[in-house]
C-alpha cells in the first residue's frame, strides 16, 4: 500500500504528545527527540506502518530488518495465537517445552549438516556473546579479530566486537584488550586491492597476537557500517587464512540471514562456510528470537550441564517465539523469497542507480539490503552525512521510513520487508528524486 499523510505536519500532534510523556519516564540515553523525529507506531501490516496520527507509512528498513517476511505476518499471528492458548513460558534449560525441540530442529535443517547444534538467545547481541564464548571454550583463547564499523551488539562482550567510537567511548575501561578491529574490504574506498589490504592488516595482528587469537568475527555484508560488500574471493582467503592458522570463522548473520541478500544466508554467496554462524531478526517474525550454530564438535568443547548451566537465559527456547520461528521458517519456504529478494533487489538497485545524482556516490548491496552512498564530491568521496539526514527526515514527511548508516552517517539503508512491491518502489524513488532535486536547487540559489 503507498503512503497517505492524513496530519500537517510530520511528526503529527499525538506524535509530539507521547514524545513528551516518553521523555518523563525514559532515559534520555535511548529515543531520540527532536522537532523532526520520532512517529509513533500503532499498528502495521505487510510494507506498512500507522502512526498514532492516522499516518500510512511505507517501511523501507522493515523495522531494523526484523519484520522480513512482513509486518503483522497472517502466519506468525496465527502461530502465536495458538501458542498462547497452550503455552506461553517454558523452563528452557531445566525443563524445555517440546516446541524448542520443534523449532531447532527445522533450524538447523536450513544449514548444511555440519553446523548440527545450536545456542538459542533473544536478540543479535546474545547470539554473538554465544558464538564469543564457544569460540573460547573451543580454541582456549580469549583473542578475537573484528572489524572496523562491524556492528555486533552492545552488550560488553558484543560491545567489545561492536567498533564505532560512539558506542564505545564511555565503557572503554571495561572492553577488553583481546578484540582487534581491522579494516573491513572496502572497494568504493580503497580500489580493487581493498580484499588484499584488508587480509594483510589481518595477518599483521595475527601473527603478533598469535597466543591470543582463537577467532575471526566478520559480517559478511557489512550493515550498520554502509552496507559494504567484500570484494569476490575475499570471504574464501578470509576462510584459507583461518583453516591455515586453526582459527575459528564466525559469521554475524543476524542481518543478512533467511532470504535478505538473494540466498538463504550470505555464506552461500561464495560456497563458503563459517565455524559458527549468529543468526536473529527476521527468524522471530517480530518477536525477540535469535541463535548462535556451529558443529556439534565445537559446541562439545563446553561442559555437559551439571544442572547449573554456565550459559543460558530465562527465556531461553521461549515457546512463543518458537512458534512465531516456525512460521516464519514455513513462510520463507514456501515464497521463496530468496529467488524474489534478489529480482526485486536488483530492480530497486536499478532504479536508485538511475537517480544519477551528483552527490550519490554509489549504490551498492545484495537482494533486499542496500546502501545509498552521498557524497559531496565523486572525486575525493567525502562523505556528506547532511545530505543523509535530511533526506531521512524529508522522506519520513511523504510517508517514508528510511534510515541512515555507515562510518559517518552518510548512506541510506535500504532493507524493506520482502512483501514489497514495484509499485511502492517506484513511489519511493520517485520522492527521494523529488526531495534530492529540491535540495540541489536549494544548494545552486544559496551560493548564487
Amino acid at each position: 500500500m503507498l503512503p497517505s499523510i492524513v496530519s500537517s505536519e510530520i511528526p503529527g500532534p499525538n506524535s509530539k504528545q507521547l514524545a513528551q510523556r516518553l521523555q518523563r519516564v525514559e532515559s534520555p540515553g535511548l529515543t531520540y527527540l527532536s522537532a523532526d523525529f520520532p512517529i509513533f507506531w500503532e499498528k502495521s501490516s505487510e510494507t506498512n506502518i500507522w502512526d498514532v496520527d492516522g499516518n500510512c507509512f511505507l517501511d523501507l528498513n522493515s523495522a531494523f530488518g526484523v519484520s522480513g517476511i512482513g509486518h503483522c505476518n497472517d502466519s506468525v499471528i496465527e502461530a502465536i495465537t495458538i501458542q498462547a492458548k497452550e503455552l506461553i513460558h517454558g523452563m528452557g534449560d531445566v525443563h524445555p517445552p517440546k516446541i524448542k525441540v520443534e523449532f531447532m530442529e527445522k533450524l538447523l535443517d536450513l544449514f548444511p549438516p555440519q553446523l548440527d547444534q545450536a545456542i538459542l538467545s533473544c536478540n543479535g547481541s546474545d547470539a554473538c556473546e554465544s558464538a564469543l564464548k564457544t569460540a573460547q571454550v573451543y580454541t582456549k583463547k580469549p583473542g578475537v579479530i573484528a572489524f572496523e564499523y562491524g556492528y555486533h551488539g552492545l552488550g560488553y562482550g558484543a560491545l567489545d566486537l561492536t567498533h564505532k567510537p560512539h558506542f564505545r567511548s564511555k565503557f572503554t575501561e571495561r572492553l577488553t584488550e583481546y578484540t582487534f578491529h581491522v579494516p573491513y574490504p572496502n572497494s568504493y574506498r580503497n580500489g580493487s586491492s581493498a580484499g588484499e589490504q584488508s587480509l594483510n592488516f589481518i595477518k599483521e595482528v595475527f601473527h603478533k597476537n598469535k597466543e591470543l587469537i582463537g577467532s575471526v568475527i566478520i559480517e559478511p555484508i557489512q550493515g550498520r557500517g554502509g552496507v559494504i560488500v567484500p570484494p569476490t574471493g575475499f570471504l574464501k582467503d578470509l576462510k584459507e587464512f583461518c583453516e591455515e592458522n586453526n582459527l575459528l570463522l564466525i559469521f554475524d548473520e543476524i542481518y543478512t540471514g533467511f532470504c535478505r541478500t538473494g540466498k538463504m544466508f550470505a555464506f552461500e554467496e561464495e560456497d563458503v562456510l563459517p565455524d559458527i554462524i549468529c543468526v536473529g531478526k527476521t527468524i522471530g517474525g517480530g518477536l525477540p528470537l535469535s541463535a548462535c550454530i556451529t558443529s556439534s564438535e565445537i559446541m562439545n568443547s563446553w561442559d555437559k550441564s551439571n544442572g547449573e548451566a554456565i550459559h543460558t537465559s530465562t527465556f531461553l527456547g521461549n515457546p512463543l517465539v518458537c512458534a512465531a520461528g516456525l512460521a516464519v521458517i514455513e513462510d520463507l519456504q514456501k515464497n521463496n523469497w530468496h529467488q524474489k529478494n534478489k529480482e526485486l533487489g536488483e530492480y530497486l538497485k536499478n532504479k536508485l542507480t538511475e537517480l544519477n545524482c551528483e552527490f550519490i556516490g554509489e549504490v551498492r548491496g545484495k537482494g533486499l539490503m542496500l546502501g545509498m552512498e552521498l557524497v559531496k564530491d565523486k572525486h575525493n568521496k567525502e562523505p556528506f552525512p547532511q545530505l543523509a539526514e535530511h533526506l531521512m527526515v524529508e522522506s519520513l514527511k511523504k510517508g517514508l521510513i528510511v534510515l541512515t548508516c555507515g562510518s559517518q552517517g552518510h548512506t541510506l539503508s535500504f532493507s524493506p520487508p520482502f512483501t514489497i512491491t514495484k509499485e511502492e518502489i517506484d513511489f519511493a524513488v520517485n520522492e527521494f528524486s523529488e526531495i534530492l532535486k529540491t535540495f540541489i536547487q536549494q544548494n545552486q540559489e544559496d551560493n548564487l
